[in-house]
Formats: C-alpha cells, structure tokens, sequence
C-alpha cells in the first residue's frame, strides 16, 4: 500500500464515480522499460457492507450536515446572547471571551478542513495506517470508529474502522457519523488539537462544568457543544 502521507503523482487517487484507484498518472510507453509501472486495482471495501461509490456519497453528505452545524454555532459565537454564553458555560465551565475567541477560531478551522475533504481523505484503516501517517499506530480499541493522526495537516486522512460502518447518520445526543466527522477533525493540529480526555458526547455535557480546562480540548465536547440537542 502507497504512503498514505504523500499526495503525489504517485498517490491513491479515488475516482468518484468508480471503484478503483489510480497509483500512477503520466504517459507510460513500451519504448523505456523504465518509464513501466505496476498498475495495482484496489478492490478492497472501505466499509464491507457498502460500495466504495456508496460510502463515499453517504461520508459526503453527513461531511455537509456537520458543516451545516458548525455554521451555526459560529453564529451563534457571533451574536454571543446570554442563551448562547449559556450553552458555552454548560459544556466549557467558563463563557470568557478566551473560550469564546479559542471556539471561534477552532471551529471555522474544523469547517475549513471538512469543506475540504473528499473521497481521498478516507481509507479503510489498516495496522500500518498511522505510521504512514507519520504517527506511533495505536493499538484497536474496542469501539474506536476513525483515527487521524494529528500532525498530518497536509492529507487530513481519516482512517474508517469497521465499526464506523454501522453507525447512525445522525443524532441530536449519541454518537453518529456526523458527530464522529467533527470530532476527528478537531484532532487536526490545524484545527483545534484535541485530546480524548472523555468519550460519549452525553456524558461529557455534564463532565465539562468541573473540568473546564480539559472540555474545551476534548473531542467529543467540542463535538456534542456544536450538535447536542442543536
């Protein structure tokens, strides 16, 4: 499998419309040997119970509804009325123009990165994943869905776990693809650079008020602030 962190002429290039990958573009003769390339067709599912064609309109179309989200809570971060420096306080602890400014800045960056994502940004995880990644690879959790390795700001490549295929599109409350979507942007150092501290967007609600300087870097309060009950 090609290096996963160099987006080059020789990089996996997904076709949209078909279920292939191109590894090599350029004009191959039968003159040089040397200008000859191995063609690879990589026939492997992202998801097992879905087409790669499939799975990329479904990630797409959830990748839109959690820009959709962002985009209000940057107005609401915008117009900064007491409901709005409540719903901050409920997550974060703390409603101060520094939380304010750092959400601000923090998710206009993780809408940047979602915006800008396409079928090439997810590939099925696979053991050596986040080392191509330039990451040490963890080890599976159970119910770990996606990874990313946050210092790779070039590619933005989310790795899909199996378990990521039978998610939810969307919840007002429990984890979804939606939510999973903004939580692993939100790892990217170009984004916000969050942690793990706490898992599940519901149990996390409660979790921020006495750990203020944890919640306003954990994924998934980052996560359940821009879609819990929006």
């Amino acid at each position: 499998m090609n290096d996963f962190g160099e987006k080059n002429k020789y990089s996996f290039q997904v076709k949209e419309n078909k279920e292939w990958f191109l590894v090599h573009s350029g004009a191959v003769t039968n003159t040089n040997p040397a200008s000859m390339v191995d063609v690879v067709i990589n026939t492997d599912k992202i998801c097992p119970n879905m087409s790669n064609k499939d799975f990329r309109e479904m990630v797409l179309k959830c990748r839109d509804r959690a820009v959709g989200f962002l985009e209000t809570r940057l107005k609401d971060l915008a117009r900064w009325s007491a409901s709005d420096q409540e719903r901050v306080l409920a997550w974060f602890g703390y409603c101060d123009e520094s939380v304010r400014s750092r959400l601000a800045s923090g998710l206009t960056s993780i809408s940047r990165v979602l915006r800008g994502l396409t079928g090439d940004n997810f590939v099925r995880w696979e053991p050596g994943t986040a080392r191509y990644l330039g990451c040490v690879p963890n080890p599976v959790k159970s119910g770990v869905v996606a990874e990313v390795c946050a210092p790779d700001t070039k590619t933005h490549t989310i790795a899909i776990h199996v378990d990521f295929c039978s998610m939810r599109d969307f919840s007002w409350d429990k984890d979804s693809i939606v939510s999973t979507l903004i939580h692993e942007a939100s790892h990217f150092q170009d984004t916000m650079g969050t942690k793990d501290w706490k898992y599940f967007m519901d149990e996390c609600l409660s979790w921020g008020k006495t750990n203020s300087e944890q919640a306003i870097d954990n994924a998934d309060s980052i996560a359940g602030y821009v879609i819990y009950n929006a």
